[in-house]
């Protein structure tokens, strides 16, 4: 049986979604429609996709009774739209981040678990196959002790965003990456921020996020740079890994002196700079994964891979950085 799908939004990541849905060559998914309030786009995504359009995404609701609603309109919308779905049992996937405010994010957690509905949140990282592989290799231990984290996610300004600036917008991709990666949670976060560009939102971000094992995390993210740059380090005892998001490459730094008790051997031995590889990854499309997953999870009865948990751990945190730099120390985090 198809799943019924209709997206709300068809401007740059909305048509994303489309080309995603459109694409699906079999059974399991049915695009129905999509909402935008934007003529041209509509029109757009009308023509392009070869699926019904409509002005008013309540409308279209009513008229195509979907199972999933995907919500790719800007941040603020984000509550009104999935609460609305969420209030007549219509299973939501919502881009990141899940919502404004940590209130709203509890709001929706709240409202579908009442009607039984199921919530993803799109945090695209988490199905990029680089990011899968490095996940498997820290597991194993391959890197020993974790030391840090450092995700680079610069770029030009993107005209489309208005509404949040880079924390909520980039740093919150990087911020679930890192998360998911060690597998625990944030104590404290600091950050500095300028606005260059973005009169009322941070346009650079600079992210300092010390987690409960000892690990220290940095995000370097901007709109301000004139080349986009997509890259996640992790730095342990036996080396570092690079995983670049956009080419779906991973690479392995070895330590050369690999000692057998770090902290016994380290002053003797030291780091030093041992053999470069680059790893075999095999590449596929990310939000096509993150599809395959909720319409498993759906036809399973389980919960999809980035819940709604998981969204509002990662908007606390977005807003603790942000708060962070309003008062100019760390904050404390009890996600």
């Amino acid at each position: 049986m198809s799943l019924k799908v209709a997206v709300v939004g068809a401007g740059s990541m909305g048509s994303n979604h489309l080309r995603v849905l459109r694409d699906f060559d079999d059974d399991s998914v049915r695009l129905v429609g999509v909402a935008e309030t934007e003529d041209s786009s509509l029109a757009r995504a009308v023509r392009r996709f070869h699926v019904a359009g409509f002005a008013d995404y309540r409308r279209m609701i009513f008229e195509t009774c979907p199972d999933l609603v995907v919500v790719v309109a800007p941040t603020n919308l984000h509550y009104m739209i999935a609460s609305y779905a969420l209030e007549r049992g219509i299973h939501v996937l919502i881009e990141k981040p899940i919502a404004t405010t940590e209130q709203e994010a509890l709001s929706l957690i709240e409202l579908g678990r009442s009607q039984g509905a199921t919530i993803a949140v799109g945090h695209v990282e988490r199905f990029n196959p680089a990011v899968i592989a490095l996940k498997q290799l820290i597991a194993s231990g391959e890197l020993g002790q974790i030391f840090s984290l450092h995700a680079r996610r610069i770029g030009p300004y993107p005209p489309r965003i208005r509404d949040v600036g880079v924390t909520l917008d980039l740093a919150t991709h990087d911020l679930d990456a890192m998360r998911s990666l060690i597998g625990v949670e944030v104590e404290r976060v600091y950050a500095e921020t300028q606005r260059r560009i973005e009169r009322e939102h941070e346009d650079l971000l600079f992210g300092i996020v010390r987690f409960a094992n000892g690990a220290v995390g940095m995000l370097d993210v901007n709109w301000i740079t004139p080349t986009k740059v997509r890259e996640l380090s992790v730095t342990g005892e036996r080396g570092m890994y690079l995983a670049n998001y956009l080419t779906q490459e991973l690479y392995f730094y070895e330590n050369d002196y690999t000692p057998t008790s770090w902290d016994a051997l380290r002053t003797q031995l030291g780091v030093s700079e041992g053999t470069m590889t680059r790893l075999k990854v095999q590449k596929v499309e990310p939000l096509r994964a993150e599809y395959e997953d909720i319409i498993a999870a759906l036809e399973a009865g389980r919960s999809p891979t980035v819940t709604a948990d998981d969204g509002l751990a990662i908007l606390r945190l977005a807003h603790r950085l942000i708060g962070s730099t309003r008062v100019g120390e760390a904050v404390t985090c009890n996600v």
